[in-house]
């Protein structure tokens, strides 16, 4: 019996962002493809409906190793997190096709709030892609903004944060990541507060890790 063959390169990359996508959006179907080819290799994803580009762009992009720079015609290298558990691709690239009937439930909600809209505007897509943003957000991508007010002998007061669901990459289990959008002079007092609420920081993911959703900790906290 031959042993299984060990996948290496693009097509590991390809296989460890699938199981991300799918732990993360489990009713959407991801096509990850990779490729080979002279001097470098790539990951094609491909969905419909769904989570919006960025919104998979965000996660996908920590599996490319580098980046293309035309200013000099050339392509800079960088390490990937060791935590992904893959070598990364040189090119991680994310297409979304939107469905006929989406776009049109989009292209009414849009009229509804802009007046009547012509397809063929320069700025048509991007009203599109703020109304599906505001209003038919995908719920397991989209950040939850919140406010708290934090004490711990320090009081951080209006405390603005957003709470991302994410994968945690060793063992694929949900996991919630606290990013704080307001500049905060005292991080020491910050990540105290955090402690004792659960979450712990991680450079990796620049925001602080929960286990559980932590949006109603910080609500009765912004109401103490």
């Amino acid at each position: 019996m031959r042993p299984k063959r060990q996948l290496t390169g693009a097509a590991l990359t390809a296989k460890m962002i699938k199981k991300r996508l799918l732990a993360l959006y489990p009713n959407v179907k991801f096509s990850v493809k990779s490729d080979t080819f002279s001097m470098g290799n790539s990951v094609d994803i491909r969905w419909q409906n769904g989570p919006t580009r960025d919104a998979v762009d965000e996660i996908t992009r920590q599996y490319q190793y580098g980046s293309f720079d035309s200013m000099n015609d050339a392509y800079n290298y960088t390490k990937i997190d060791a935590s992904l558990g893959c070598e990364g691709a040189k090119y991680v690239q994310c297409h979304r096709e939107t469905t006929t009937e989406h776009m049109a439930m989009l292209h009414k909600k849009a009229e509804e709030q802009y007046g009547k809209l012509d397809p063929n505007d320069f700025n048509y897509y991007q009203r599109i892609n703020d109304i599906e943003k505001e209003f038919f957000p995908y719920p397991v991508s989209d950040a939850k903004p919140s406010k708290a007010t934090a004490h711990d002998g320090t009081q951080l007061t209006g405390l603005e944060i957003n709470i991302l669901k994410d994968v945690d990459t060793r063992d694929n289990s949900v996991i919630y990541v606290v990013k704080i959008v307001t500049t905060v002079s005292d991080f020491k007092a910050l990540r105290n507060v955090m402690d004792s609420y659960g979450g712990y920081y991680s450079r990796f993911k620049k925001g602080f890790i929960f286990k559980e959703d932590p949006t109603e900790k910080f609500a009765a906290a912004s109401c103490a």
